[in-house]
């Protein structure tokens, strides 16, 4: 009973407020796209990435999130394109959000500039039946528009990515324009994020990998921080944590396959809230898949007749 009840605290509260934070991944490294549409075929590779996240497994009502998405660079518009596909669920509600990106690209130091933006829709449905602790009549409720309803809405987001060799950078804010759904009595509020990351070479066979994200809807602010290490470009592990949420360790491969490169991983997020006493913790899994169209540079060799 105090599962079903904390669930229906959680849910309500983020469903009729001005404020209200974004789904959330623990491999948000591999899913720059969605949030930044600058990233849009900044790695000069088309990309496809799936990601499954079911937050406080065996919680009532409990989050569960999917995504898809793949981008790629276009030369003839000097940038890139990207497809993001979300699928989101809490509770009784169910939110899905779909997003086309393009990001202009120009040189800049030792990398890349991408500036995009992303238009879209998002869809939100409420299913629920509703009680009332003092027992008034749900309809007689104002903030209660009705007993199932659904809403879609524009969705515009800009943002800016730098990415090297070694470093990637970039900030971003989702949901301009800040569009009501009026048949839920719910607004879809900005969010900014800002997210960074390094690859320092400690060794031919180590490559040391921490990065950071920070998003906020100016009323709350979530930061994630990880770090994880690459043995011989093959296997990776680390841990991630999200301040006053979770502690996450992770586990990952990567391998070639044809003229690609294929990686999976998975992460645990173990609860430090006070949620903690109820979730069995978090899951989440990435799948991620890159590959080149252009063909390496043929190296010319040629002999000089002073050592034939």
């Amino acid at each position: 009973m105090k599962k079903i009840l904390l669930t229906l605290t959680v849910a309500c509260s983020g469903l009729f407020a001005t404020a209200q934070q974004d789904y959330q991944f623990t491999h948000y490294m591999f899913d720059n796209l969605s949030f930044n549409p600058g990233y849009a075929g900044i790695t000069k590779s088309i990309c496809g990435t799936a990601l499954f996240r079911e937050q406080w497994a065996q919680f009532t009502g409990n989050p569960r999130t999917g995504l898809v998405n793949v981008h790629a660079p276009v030369q003839f518009l000097r940038g890139g394109l990207g497809l993001t596909y979300v699928n989101d669920q809490l509770g009784f509600e169910k939110n899905n959000i779909v997003r086309l990106a393009y990001s202009y690209h120009l040189g800049l130091g030792a990398g890349d500039l991408g500036i995009g933006v992303s238009a879209g829709i998002i869809q939100k449905s409420i299913q629920a039946n509703w009680i009332t602790p003092d027992g008034t009549p749900w309809g007689d409720d104002a903030s209660i528009a009705s007993n199932n309803g659904s809403d879609l809405v524009p969705d515009i987001n800009f943002g800016v990515f730098y990415r090297t060799n070694q470093l990637y950078m970039g900030i971003s804010a989702t949901h301009l324009g800040q569009f009501d759904m009026d048949q839920l009595n719910l607004q879809n509020v900005h969010h900014y994020w800002v997210t960074a990351g390094y690859k320092y070479q400690i060794n031919p066979d180590w490559v040391l990998r921490p990065s950071i994200l920070a998003k906020t809807d100016a009323k709350s602010t979530q930061i994630d921080l990880n770090v994880n290490v690459l043995f011989r470009d093959m296997v990776w592990a680390g841990v991630s944590y999200r301040l006053s949420d979770a502690i996450a360790p992770m586990l990952g491969y990567q391998t070639k396959i044809g003229d690609g490169l294929l990686r999976i991983g998975y992460a645990y997020d173990v609860t430090t809230s006070q949620l903690s006493g109820y979730s069995k913790g978090s899951h989440d899994i990435m799948l991620n898949y890159c590959f080149s169209l252009e063909k390496p540079p043929v190296i010319q060799k040629s002999k000089n007749p002073r050592f034939l």
